[in-house]
């Protein structure tokens, strides 16, 4: 009867739900897991820093919507990794992070690198999922979770914690499980009332703002966004990882006038977007104190997160846009270049360029 050790479970578990690249820096218990890892077909790329390792695993999250695997040995491998873990966490990168830990029987006792309280319980604080698989029969299941929920709602991180004694345990290879693949995320659609009342608030705007967010770009909204944009003039900024979904150079774009456009809009349209630091939280002096907010987020929680908006869409940002956008189009709705707004726009566009462009040609001495 074939008997098959954790380690190689472990690695089929992450081939099985779809894990491509794995960043670390192997040592004890998980060198046998790195080699493991590889034999599964995965690609593995050794860092020298876990932290590092980390960052580099949730780029590729991010980038391709699978999550990066981040494998780090136990207690100072782990701990070093918590400031991208963190990292992840808060800017909702999808990271699943797998951490070789002191074998059981050696818990309390003083084993190799051993963490109190436990290495589960140390990364929870910067995790959405933080387990140990109770026996190596359960580690598909584990590895399925800890995916999901790194991938489902808002994006974030997982940590998986193996004991050595875990990782060298022989079983028949029949008594391990197959365990679905990870499903894709459920696509949210609106609600038709949330939508029809935030068509109505920018029907009857007068000073329109469009905000485009990281939730955009990491949906990968750029067709319905560019076509909101395009179809109906309205105008737009972008924050730092929201940039691209629609450029920069297009004649929409008001970044140039990024101050005067938060200070003076009516209705702002928040797509994928927090009203966190980057945005001034949404409040005055930044803000209109009677700007109307219309949020567009996956995730519930962030609904009226610093102030309360006048409508708020849980939504994925695709059919949130896309039926706005129908709902604007066939009211002929455009914001014509000619109106007092983009006037203004326009206006501080230009004169901020132009004073921009007088400072580079500046050769004078600091």
């Amino acid at each position: 009867m074939a008997e098959i050790e954790g380690n190689a479970v472990v690695a089929n578990a992450l081939k099985e739900q779809g894990v491509q690249f794995v960043f670390g820096i192997v040592g004890y218990p998980v060198i046998e897991l790195g080699m493991a890892i590889q034999t599964a077909g995965i690609h593995y790329i050794g860092m020298r820093n876990e932290q590092a390792a980390c960052y580099a695993a949730q780029a590729i999250g991010y980038l391709t919507g699978t999550p990066g695997v981040c494998l780090v040995v136990s207690g100072p491998g782990l701990i070093h990794a918590f400031g991208g873990m963190a990292n992840a966490q808060v800017n909702c990168w999808p990271l699943l992070v797998i951490g070789g830990s002191v074998a059981q029987d050696h818990e309390g006792i003083g084993g190799f690198q051993e963490c109190v309280p436990t290495q589960v319980e140390l990364a929870r604080p910067y995790c959405k999922y933080a387990a140990r698989p109770a026996s190596i029969h359960l580690i598909p299941m584990h590895v399925e979770k800890a995916m999901r929920l790194c991938k489902y709602g808002r994006p974030g991180v997982s940590y998986l914690d193996f004991p050595g004694n875990l990782l060298t345990t022989l079983v028949p290879e029949e008594a391990i499980p197959k365990q679905y693949l990870c499903p894709e995320p459920p696509l949210i659609y609106p609600n038709p009332r949330s939508i029809e009342e935030a068509s109505r608030i920018l029907l009857g705007a007068q000073r329109p703002l469009v905000i485009l967010g990281k939730g955009a770009a990491y949906s990968k909204a750029e067709r319905e966004v560019r076509e909101l944009i395009e179809n109906t003039n309205l105008p737009f900024l972008a924050t730092p990882m929201g940039k691209g979904v629609v450029s920069d150079n297009s004649t929409k774009c008001v970044a140039s006038a990024r101050s005067h456009a938060l200070q003076k809009a009516d209705v702002i349209l928040l797509v994928g977007a927090r009203l966190n630091w980057i945005l001034h939280f949404g409040r005055p002096p930044r803000f209109d104190p009677e700007v109307k907010i219309i949020q567009i987020d996956i995730n519930a929680e962030e609904m009226h997160n610093s102030i309360k908006s006048a409508v708020a869409i849980q939504s994925d940002i695709k059919p949130a846009v896309a039926q706005i956008t129908d709902i604007l189009k066939a009211k002929r709705f455009n914001f014509g270049s000619d109106k007092q707004w983009w006037k203004e726009l326009k206006l501080k566009c230009d004169g901020n360029k132009k004073g921009v462009e007088a400072l580079a040609m500046d050769t004078t001495p600091l």
